[in-house]
């Protein structure tokens, strides 16, 4: 149930900021937030599967 409630939460802030960032004029196209936001979801659960935590990642 955490994992499902992390999940969510991380996927509305993706699109919150995608929302934020398309109402302003920039250089940013769709296809680029969504695609950061789908690599950035998949390391959130990648880390949420194998249990990847700071000490693991730097090797302490």
């Amino acid at each position: 149930m955490k994992n499902n409630i992390i999940t969510q939460a991380a996927l509305l802030g993706i699109t919150a900021a995608a929302i934020l960032v398309l109402s302003v004029r920039s250089h940013v196209g769709v296809d680029s937030i969504v695609g950061f936001g789908s690599i950035l979801m998949l390391l959130g659960v990648a880390a949420m599967e194998y249990r990847i935590t700071w000490k693991s990642a730097l090797g302490r």
